[in-house]
């Protein structure tokens, strides 16, 4: 269970997150909406345990998601996520499997990078990689043996269609045995995967709704951000 509770985390030009509330539990994909600025990055960053709050409280089974005994149980990928230029994609997913959970890595490490064209270029170096190849990395190294908790921003960026397609199988694959946050300005993206959606709007969170076929994102998007 994650259980969100008036977390708060401004800056000194007074933007960020002003109050987030919210609770998830395995099998739920939580979907975070709004502009640039709106807080999202900050809420998910938080959320992930990077950053500390400062006010209110971000747990993940009744572990604040700051302390270091949570982190094997989280997956975070960042908007724009950094890599050692020097380091091969196999061997940074290596270490970061090793890391979270203390072993060699099985079987599934290897379906992911079948999964996402990886194979070929396992012994690239990541200063060799592309924008886009650099994000399937990093969605791998967020997802891999499905963590309690994922936490996706902006996954979608940078990925062509094939990729988007597999993240989406990938996400509703790992939402049986975790909670994903996501948040992305690809609308009927997030409508395709979601279960529940925060719509955020200047560091608040003004709305919130269980998703079905019949919302109107485009609709609610306008109604909150464009009157």
């Amino acid at each position: 269970m994650l259980k969100i509770d008036g977390i708060k985390k401004t800056y000194s030009n007074g933007k960020g997150l002003k109050s987030l509330s919210l609770k998830a539990k395995r099998g739920e994909i939580v979907c975070l909406i709004g502009p640039n600025g709106s807080g999202k990055s900050t809420a998910l960053r938080v959320i992930a345990g990077i950053i500390k709050c400062d006010n209110g409280t971000c747990r993940l089974n009744n572990t604040e998601t700051f302390d270091r005994e949570i982190k094997r149980d989280i997956g975070y990928l960042e908007e724009s996520p950094f890599y050692y230029d020097n380091i091969s994609v196999e061997n940074f997913l290596t270490f970061i499997w090793g890391v979270k959970y203390s072993n060699e890595p099985n079987d599934e490490l290897q379906r992911l990078l079948k999964k996402f064209d990886l194979s070929s270029i396992r012994n690239y170096k990541m200063k060799e990689l592309s924008m886009g190849l650099k994000k399937r990395v990093g969605i791998i190294s967020s997802i891999m043996n499905y963590p309690n908790l994922i936490i996706l921003d902006e996954p979608a960026n940078g990925l062509d269609t094939k990729s988007i397609i597999n993240l989406k199988d990938e996400i509703k694959r790992a939402s049986e045995r975790s909670i994903i946050i996501i948040s992305s300005h690809i609308l009927e993206y997030l409508k395709s995967l979601g279960t529940r959606i925060v719509f955020l709007k200047e560091g608040l969170a003004i709305k919130e709704l269980n998703i079905d076929y019949s919302v109107n994102l485009e609709a609610l998007y306008r109604s909150i951000y464009m009157t």
